[in-house]
């Protein structure tokens, strides 16, 4: 019996040790290794396995007869996958080798070169109508007084990035997102089902965050539970569909939240708490072309060719070789 009752206990003890390794491994984006060569330097490397560059960060608080063929502390950015970081050798063959080491990351390039006046699409259908608010702590926005402030033209020139900058569109419980701008998938959430159910609570928006060309991301929510209709590490065109609306209650009904950020290191340091930077993004609408959207007004989608190919390549026809007579 009591031979029984260990044989339990240790198999319990080992399954939450797996679980809490598993945990640990999840959460850990970017993994640091190292490993010795055959000259018995030690060669560090990392894995990143986001869909997006991060910035990696890494010191040594033990550093014993040690040089390095990279200056340090290590900072650089490594791209999804596996990179190869620097190589670290004995200086006197002879003696001990000690070193520690510590790292730190934040998602994103170290100079990310944002395309403020890049031109998006309408996130919705084509020939589809939505009415649009903006969201931002900046400046609460009466949609009366800045239609009245338009008409008088005393509105002043609008700046391309807020601390916080969200479009709100009206739509319907399960109509259709598409990609504003083409991208890899970074992160997708859509198991919650509390939007569907009415539950007011942000945390729990059921969202997709895509990575663009210029490093920056582009965030679609708020996703119908498992609505998502592309998966982690996907490439998506401009115009592609994305994912369905969800029921987000919130009191207003169905709606879909667009926003475009970056992230940035702060005076040449890592950004520790991760904190984005917004840009306000200019948008083609049927009727209106390329432009800020504004608070309030009604929009129709439309997918020009000149928009969705912003950024396809331009192939060089071939030249005709003439032929010999």
């Amino acid at each position: 019996m009591l031979s029984d009752f260990r044989k339990i206990r240790s198999f319990l003890i080992l399954t939450i040790l797996i679980l809490f390794s598993h945990i640990l491994f999840a959460q850990r984006i970017i993994d640091v290794k190292y490993e010795q060569d055959e000259k018995g330097a030690y060669v560090f490397s990392c894995i990143n396995y986001a869909y997006c560059n991060y910035i990696l960060e890494l010191g040594f608080t033990t550093f014993n007869n040690v040089k390095c063929d990279q200056p340090l502390p290590y900072h650089a950015e490594v791209k999804p996958g596996y990179n190869k970081l620097f190589t670290i050798s004995a200086i006197d063959p002879q003696a001990p080798l000690l070193f520690k080491y510590g790292s730190t990351n934040q998602k994103g390039c170290m100079h990310p070169a944002v395309n403020r006046n890049f031109t998006y699409l309408f996130p919705i259908s084509p020939g589809k109508e939505a009415q649009v608010y903006e969201m931002s702590p900046d400046k609460l926005i009466d949609s009366a007084a800045y239609a009245k402030a338009s008409v008088n033209k005393s509105v002043d020139k609008p700046s391309d990035s807020a601390s916080w900058y969200v479009l709100r569109l009206r739509m319907k419980a399960g109509d259709t997102i598409y990609a504003a701008r083409k991208g890899i998938v970074n992160e997708i959430k859509d198991q919650s089902g509390a939007n569907d159910a009415g539950q007011s609570s942000i945390g729990a928006e059921n969202y997709i965050e895509i990575t663009q060309p210029d490093c920056s991301f582009a965030r679609y929510g708020i996703l119908k539970k498992s609505a998502a209709l592309v998966k982690p590490g996907q490439a998506v065109k401009a115009g592609q569909p994305i994912g369905l609306v969800g029921g987000d209650m919130y009191g207003r009904g169905s709606d879909l939240k667009f926003s475009v950020y970056y992230y940035q290191e702060e005076n040449g340091t890592l950004n520790q708490a991760n904190v984005p930077h917004y840009i306000i993004p200019q948008i083609w609408t049927k009727n209106n072309g390329k432009g800020r959207l504004r608070h309030g007004a009604l929009y129709i989608s439309e997918f020009p060719a000149a928009v969705l190919n912003q950024e396809t390549p331009v192939v060089a026809p071939k030249k005709k070789t003439k032929k010999n007579s």
